[in-house]
């Protein structure tokens, strides 16, 4: 127990020392790393708050029914009924024309003078229909249009159905980048943690030669190195994740707090307990895999 102490102590203070030899290449290694994951972490915010708003959008997803004027309500409430009466339905509510009129204004927020200059409400009345959870999808909806577009009283359905294709296209392309861009950036760790080690054993090689000479053990004398790349992993992870939620906070608190209406509340999602674990995991395991890479590619360490 004692002489593990000893190993990791010695660790240490070999590490603060190589730091303070070679403050230059260490600040700049670390500053590279932490950009890195600071773009790294930013993307996978971005994917969390498209699945997010994605979410909310296809919670919002109505069916909106055009009624044709001067239906009679007796005609309403037997459509009414036949579109609640289907597996799909989860609720049906008229809207009328006024009804529809004042929720427009309400949400413009203020800037409802733009429909001062109207004689007249031109919004028809309409049946608002929620469909259920598991029949939120373009194909469950359009099968459903199909059976009740026939009906008489009806002038036009809408349900939104080119932009959710378009979300749906827009949101796969980000994931698919945000993916490709992600790997590329942790193999970019990856090889910088590595050279950083490089670098500093070149400028302690003629000490390691004396502890070979010494007796020293491979494993005794690579484990400084093995312990700066964790230390350059971990430390530009969570530097990233604080420059990330610094970003964060500012955007929906300067730019975002004004778009509640699109993005529920305004406020960007960060990572949570899990998630930010797991990015503190994968710097532990990139600066290990670095000094991996590095060390046994050296000379030095060349049996």
């Amino acid at each position: 127990m004692k002489m593990t102490i000893n190993k990791i102590l010695y660790a240490l203070r070999t590490i603060f020392g190589s730091c303070r030899n070679n403050l230059l290449i260490h600040l700049t290694a670390l500053t590279t790393i932490t950009l890195t994951f600071v773009i790294f972490t930013l993307f996978l915010i971005l994917g969390i708050n498209l699945s997010s708003f994605q979410k909310h959008w296809v919670e919002r997803v109505h069916v909106l029914v055009y009624l044709k004027d001067g239906v009679k309500k007796a005609s309403v409430k037997r459509l009414s009924d036949n579109i609640a009466a289907q597996p799909e339905v989860l609720s049906v509510v008229y809207v009328s024309k006024d009804a529809a009129m004042d929720m427009l204004k309400d949400s413009l927020e203020g800037q409802d003078g733009i429909l001062e200059g109207l004689s007249y409400n031109p919004l028809p009345d309409s049946l608002e229909i929620k469909m259920k959870p598991e029949f939120l999808k373009i194909e469950p909806i359009e099968k459903f249009i199909k059976r009740i577009k026939g009906e008489k009283e009806i002038t036009d359905i809408e349900y939104g159905q080119k932009w959710l294709e378009r979300f749906n296209q827009f949101f796969y392309f980000i994931k698919t980048t945000g993916l490709g861009i992600g790997i590329f950036l942790l193999i970019s760790s990856l090889f910088i943690i590595s050279n950083t080690i490089k670098l500093t054993v070149y400028s302690r090689r003629d000490e390691i030669e004396i502890m070979k000479l010494v007796g020293a053990t491979q494993r005794f004398i690579k484990l400084p190195f093995y312990i700066e790349g964790i230390m350059h992993g971990v430390l530009g992870a969570v530097t990233a994740v604080l420059i990330a939620y610094v970003a964060v906070a500012l955007i929906s608190k300067n730019i975002l707090s004004g778009f509640h209406f699109y993005f529920g509340t305004g406020n960007l999602l960060f990572l949570n307990g899990f998630q930010f674990g797991c990015l503190i995991i994968v710097g532990l395991l990139l600066g290990l895999a670095g000094a991996f890479v590095s060390l046994n590619g050296l000379k030095e360490f060349r049996v």
